[in-house]
C-alpha cells in the first residue's frame, strides 16, 4: 500500500476530508499545506519509537577508500554492529568501543594515522551546536583549527538528520562497511511512497496517525482507546520475533 492509499483511509476514518484535495473524485491527492501527511509521518515516528522487532533494523552498506576513517548516514536511531570486507578477505566484525577510548588510543590528526584494517569504531557526534551551524568546510577555520575531523558541515536541514561512526584505524585499502542500526521510516512524501509500515502494516500505521489526530484534539479517552490497540498490535509482532530467536536457540543446542 502506498502513501496516498494510507492518506485515504485516514481521511474517511477521521472525517477529516478537508485534509486532502479531491475527496469527492476518489484520488485523495494531498492538498497544499493540510495536515494529512503530518498525522501520517508522525504515526509512523511513534511506531518506530514503539517498535523492538526484527524489522527495525536495517543495513547502510558503503564502500570506503584507502585513508578513509569515518561514515555519514542519515536517519540512525542506535547502531548495533559494524562489519568490514575488502574482496580479498573474510568479513569481520569491528569491535565497539567508547569514543574517548579512540580519542586516546588514536590523539594524532587522523589523515597522519597508519593505515591498516580498521578493526574498532565508535558512534561519533557529527554535528555542530547551533551557534555554529552554517559553518562550512571553506570557512571553519575562523572558529577552531585542528579538531575538524569527525564533524559534517553543512548549513542545509539535512545537518539534524545525520549521524556517523568513525572507525580506526583509517582503511589501508578500499573496502565495504557494513552497519547495521535501528533507522526511522523513510519520511512519506509522494503519494507512491512506501515503507515497511505502509506495506505490511497498514492497519496499524492508519491506528497511529489517528492518535495523533486524538492528540491534537486533546481527546485523553481517544488516545487512551488507540493506544491500547497499537501496543497490542505491536505486541503481536513482538511475539513473532521471541518465537523465531527460539527456534535459533533450539536449533543451536540440538
Amino acid at each position: 500500500m502506498s502513501l496516498i492509499a494510507v492518506r485515504e483511509k485516514f481521511a474517511l476514518l477521521s472525517g477529516r476530508h478537508d485534509f486532502v484535495t479531491d475527496f469527492a473524485g476518489g484520488t485523495y491527492t494531498l492538498a497544499t499545506g493540510s495536515l494529512a501527511d503530518w498525522f501520517i509521518n508522525n504515526g509512523q515516528k511513534l511506531l518506530d519509537r514503539k517498535a523492538s522487532f526484527a524489522k527495525a533494523y536495517s543495513w547502510y552498506k558503503k564502500d570506503v577508500s584507502a585513508g578513509d576513517y569515518k561514515l555519514n548516514f542519515r536517519y540512525c536511531v542506535a547502531v548495533k554492529e559494524v562489519w568490514a570486507k575488502t574482496a580479498d578477505e573474510d568479513r569481520y566484525e569491528l569491535t565497539k568501543k567508547p569514543y574517548s577510548w579512540i580519542r586516546h588510543r588514536y590523539g594524532e590528526t587522523y589523515s597522519d594515522i597508519q593505515q591498516g584494517d580498521p578493526g574498532y569504531y565508535a558512534p561519533i557526534v557529527v554535528s555542530l551546536s547551533p551557534d555554529q551551524i552554517a559553518l562550512t568546510s571553506a570557512d571553519y577555520t575562523d572558529e577552531f583549527t585542528y579538531d575538524e575531523e569527525e564533524i559534517l558541515f553543512s548549513d542545509t536541514a539535512d545537518h539534524f538528520l545525520y549521524t556517523g561512526i568513525l572507525f580506526m584505524p583509517p582503511s589501508d585499502e578500499d573496502r565495504t562497511i557494513s552497519i547495521k542500526g535501528r533507522f526511522w521510516s523513510p519520511p512519506l512524501s509522494s503519494d507512491t511512497d512506501k515503507s515497511f509500515w505502509t506495506e505490511v502494516h497498514d492497519d496499524i500505521l492508519v491506528t497511529a496517525s489517528l492518535y495523533q489526530l486524538e492528540k491534537f484534539y486533546r481527546n485523553r479517552e481517544g488516545m487512551r482507546d488507540y493506544m491500547s490497540t497499537i501496543l497490542d498490535d505491536i505486541n503481536d509482532l513482538d511475539k513473532d520475533v521471541v518465537e523465531e530467536e527460539a527456534a535459533k536457540a533450539d536449533q543451536m543446542e540440538g
